[in-house]
């Protein structure tokens, strides 16, 4: 299946369309999912909460994602998301959105709902992925959050627990570090329905229920949050480039996480919001090869200068005096 591209930046309002009902006919097969169409699975593929990732694709997924408009997404980069908004943890305790934005690390929100059947595991499978590609760099808990938050209000707190315990399954249990970072840094939340519909909206975030099932259809894609609470970066899909991991991470923490290596990655990529992934910047490539000939060509020419200047000032001293000295 083609994937599409993103939407142009721009606020849009109302709701999206999404298209016939043969068209969501179509989708009740199953659909793994393209960022800019509404990604749908229905095939239940076992009790791993974390599903299938390998399941197969019908070929009716490909006529249900272009029988709907695709604009299940806008990029509202830029967005400041509502702090006062409730919800509860996967512990039963009531937080507020805010709660996890007040220590400096910047946070991925990921809209899921916890009986999807393909989708969603596949974004966190994603997730996953991509942590433990970057490794001991970006940790959950110690350099960034990780929110997983239901857009479906019947969800509860069990269900919640029930897929963060899965997930430190998947990083190898509180003995590893992941895991362990996992627990205290990717949280999954639920909450009531106009609180979920006011933060997906701001988040432009696009969703809706499927007529006679339990199930949404909805995109697959993570939203990078700076800890202020401002949109940063989308990334579509739900396998994840550790380069495009990194710099989103980068940029949403304002610099402030990260190593030296993913400072050097800003330099020399930027971000296409119409890809929703992130290129190399040809003039930032040529500065950086221009401002590394610089400075080595200054270091190779100083040291000759100062090697020079050593040998004139043993020149200048003479050969050592081998006048005996008298009795």
């Amino acid at each position: 299946m083609q994937v599409k591209r993103l939407h142009n930046p721009t606020p849009r309002h109302g709701r999206p369309r999404w298209g016939s009902a043969r068209g969501v006919a179509c989708g009740l097969a199953l659909l793994a999912g393209a960022f800019a169409s509404p990604a749908l699975g229905q095939s239940r593929v076992g009790p791993n909460p974390l599903g299938n990732t390998k399941a197969p694709m019908p070929p009716a997924a490909a006529e249900f994602a272009e029988s709907i408009n695709d604009g299940a997404v806008e990029q509202k980069i830029g967005n400041l998301l509502p702090m006062d908004l409730p919800f509860i943890d996967e512990n039963g305790k009531p937080v507020k959105l805010g709660d996890y934005f007040n220590n400096d690390k910047p946070v991925i929100i990921d809209f899921a709902y916890f009986e999807c059947p393909l989708t969603c595991p596949m974004v966190i499978s994603g997730i996953i992925d991509a942590t433990q590609t970057v490794g001991e760099d970006w940790v959950p808990g110690k350099n960034f959050e990780i929110l997983t938050i239901s857009i479906n209000p019947n969800d509860s707190p069990v269900a919640a627990l029930g897929q963060q315990n899965a997930v430190v399954e998947r990083f190898g249990g509180m003995e590893s570090e992941l895991g362990a970072g996992a627990r205290e840094g990717w949280h999954f939340l639920t909450g009531r329905e106009v609180d979920i519909q006011r933060l997906t909206h701001e988040a432009g975030f696009g969703f809706t229920p499927v007529p006679e099932t339990n199930d949404f259809a909805h995109a697959a894609v993570l939203i990078f949050v700076s800890p202020e609470g401002e949109v940063t970066r989308y990334l579509p899909n739900h396998v994840y480039a550790e380069r495009d991991f990194r710099m989103a991470l980068t940029e949403a923490s304002q610099g402030k996480q990260g190593s030296f290596f993913d400072m050097v990655l800003q330099l020399c990529y930027s971000y296409d919001h119409t890809l929703g992934t992130y290129t190399a910047d040809a003039l930032a490539l040529m500065k950086l090869a221009g401002g590394v000939t610089l400075i080595t060509l200054a270091s190779v020419i100083g040291g000759l200068f100062y090697f020079e200047h050593r040998r004139r000032d043993r020149l200048d001293d003479g050969p050592p005096d081998s006048t005996p000295t008298p009795a």
